[in-house]
């Protein structure tokens, strides 16, 4: 049954292809002077019935050669002193030729052991997106989902990948990027931080730097401009000059600052080690101190962050207490400069430092300002008549007050109130069932 299925299937195979193949002429005469007992007669397959050969006015018989039809491949058995008369039809098709979408070489290779034979390999070249084997790459990343009955669904992601090795011959690449996707920061128990989410890239050589990402802003050469902010952005740094004798050299930042600085005298309470509560410049009561920016002085003496050493610090309560290296009493003077994460508007900040070096003269100019991007405010979107009674204050905080209370039908499931009016002076918010 299968073999009668097969021949029918070929049959019409064979239909097909003539009926392509009809406005060419598939017969072929061929007259060959013999040089070799092997004749490659055509580059289609032969059609099996149609052929013979004469030698001279002989007509070879079957067993005097053997014909590969597929291959076009004619192998005479005798030898024959006259010329060789070859007469066939040929199929509009080599059906030697190998058809497929893949490469079989790629999965079976005699050659490999009996476990790989079937292992799929590829000769193709990935290129290296970060410039070749001159870069040292490790790292790792990892996806996660939580869910459970008193919670909803959340995807966790983690990435760390670290980058350093020559670009080109006179350009270096250092690279440090994590992602750990945690809404916390570091805990202030150890003389080192671990950074949860940090972006750094720096390219350098000797007389060019450049760094994208978190890094650290600190004093330049001079007396004035004393600061150490923590930034994100870019920083470029260059030096030039005939000869070392003759130095310049340029820095310039431009970055989101990402907190405020303060600075607080806190009163020692005899015996009481802490915790000792930090407040903003306002006197903000909750805020969230940036990891690693505070400097702690016990009588003027700048002391060590951990456990082991001076004092802890937890930058989310913002709270610092002393360890028992340093007993704090009434007459202890306590200064704590730090950065605190204000979010009311991005901050930009913006940074130059110039100096030249010779034998004879040092010289340097310094500009840095920081302030408020007013049109990025982080908590509220404030309307035109807002930012019009903003911009009418004057010195008068007290002055800077906008009602946001709003009407709207009453509704079972949410708190509301009723405005009742109090001679005058203010509208009164009393809770309301009605």
């Amino acid at each position: 049954m299968i073999k009668w299925v097969r021949n029918c299937v070929f049959l019409l195979f064979l239909c097909f292809s003539f009926a392509g193949f009809s406005q060419e002429s598939n017969q072929r005469t061929l007259t060959i002077a013999l040089t070799s007992d092997t004749i490659q007669l055509d580059s289609l397959t032969i059609y099996p019935n149609s052929f013979n050969v004469t030698c001279g006015s002989v007509q070879l018989s079957r067993n005097e050669y053997e014909l590969d039809y597929a291959r076009g491949k004619l192998l005479l058995f005798s030898q024959c002193s006259d010329s060789v008369v070859i007469r066939y039809r040929v199929i509009p098709i080599r059906l030697s030729k190998i058809y497929g979408d893949k490469d079989s070489s790629l999965i079976y290779n005699k050659f490999k052991g009996d476990r790989d034979k079937y292992l799929i390999t590829t000769s193709d070249t990935q290129q290296d997106i970060f410039g070749g084997s001159g870069i040292t790459k490790t790292g790792s990343i990892s996806r996660g989902i939580a869910f459970g009955n008193n919670q909803n669904l959340a995807v966790n992601s983690s990435l760390n990948l670290e980058l350093s090795g020559d670009i080109t011959p006179n350009l270096k690449l250092l690279a440090s990027v994590s992602d750990n996707n945690l809404p916390i920061q570091a805990d202030g128990n150890t003389n080192k931080l671990q950074e949860f989410d940090q972006l750094f890239i720096q390219l350098y050589n000797d007389k060019f730097k450049l760094i994208a990402g978190d890094f650290w802003l600190n004093k330049p050469q001079g007396y004035f401009m004393t600061y150490r902010k923590r930034a994100q952005g870019l920083t470029v740094e260059h030096s030039w000059g005939v000869d070392t004798n003759h130095v310049w050299k340029t820095q310039v930042s431009g970055a989101l600052s990402k907190g405020k600085f303060a600075r607080q005298i806190i009163p020692g309470i005899e015996g009481n080690q802490g915790p000792y509560r930090l407040k903003g410049n306002d006197n903000e009561p909750f805020i969230i101190v940036l990891a690693g920016t505070e400097n702690v002085y016990i009588d003027g003496r700048l002391l060590n962050r951990g456990q082991e050493y001076d004092y802890v610090v937890n930058y989310n309560s913002s709270e610092v207490i002393f360890t028992s290296r340093n007993q704090i009493t009434k007459d202890s003077r306590i200064v704590i400069e730090f950065q605190y994460s204000d979010q009311n508007y991005a901050r930009s900040l913006f940074q130059s430092a110039t100096t030249y070096h010779s034998k004879k003269m040092d010289f340097w100019i310094n500009g840095y300002t920081e302030q408020d991007v007013k049109n990025q405010p982080l908590q509220q979107n404030l309307t035109d008549p807002q930012k019009l009674l903003l911009s009418e204050v004057g010195d008068s905080l007290k002055l800077a007050r906008s009602s946001s209370v709003d009407s709207t039908a009453f509704v079972d499931n949410l708190i509301m109130y009723k405005i009742v009016d109090s001679l005058g002076y203010d509208s009164i918010l009393v809770y309301s069932v009605n």
